[in-house]
């Protein structure tokens, strides 16, 4: 029989798995319409954007855990494509804010699409289990996200 431990280790190794699946993903191009291929962080970054109409450069970068200056550079290049365009706060000349563009909406559009396939894939695949063991699932992952931000703390003086 596993104890804790054991099937803690375990579980710590498939999510190192399943991260370092990811990451090969997120360096692939992603075709948006018939022309256009964005990297991963670029539709990410579209889809943050997309789902916070106006958001400014520092809430970006916290909510896609990059930095100011990342999300900054992201937000240039997203605007030299001509997905997202950038304007002051009205209460604030000095606060940048980012919106889509009707071509950064189109990207958002395909992408959106494309998630609800795949997140009616995974839906189904986890048909089996109950709510309970996906909201313990989910309990967990917040508090592997915690270690995560702490360690990020120590080790990037965040």
């Amino acid at each position: 029989m596993n104890t804790k431990e054991e099937t803690v280790r375990h579980m710590t190794r498939r999510l190192k798995r399943i991260i370092n699946k990811h990451m090969r993903i997120e360096k692939l191009p992603i075709p948006v319409g018939e022309t256009l291929l964005l990297s991963p962080s670029e539709v990410h970054s579209i889809q943050t954007i997309g789902n916070n109409k106006g958001v400014n450069i520092n809430t970006l970068g916290q909510l896609m855990g990059i930095t100011r200056s990342a999300a900054s550079q992201m937000v240039g290049k997203l605007m030299k494509k001509g997905l997202i365009e950038k304007r002051s706060a009205t209460n604030n000349k000095k606060e940048t804010l980012a919106f889509l563009t009707d071509s950064g909406w189109e990207a958002f559009k395909i992408h959106e699409e494309f998630h609800e396939r795949h997140l009616n894939d995974l839906l189904n695949q986890l048909d089996e289990f109950s709510d309970t063991q996906i909201a313990t699932t989910s309990t967990i992952l917040s508090v592997v996200e915690d270690i995560m931000n702490k360690r990020m703390a120590e080790l990037f003086d965040i």
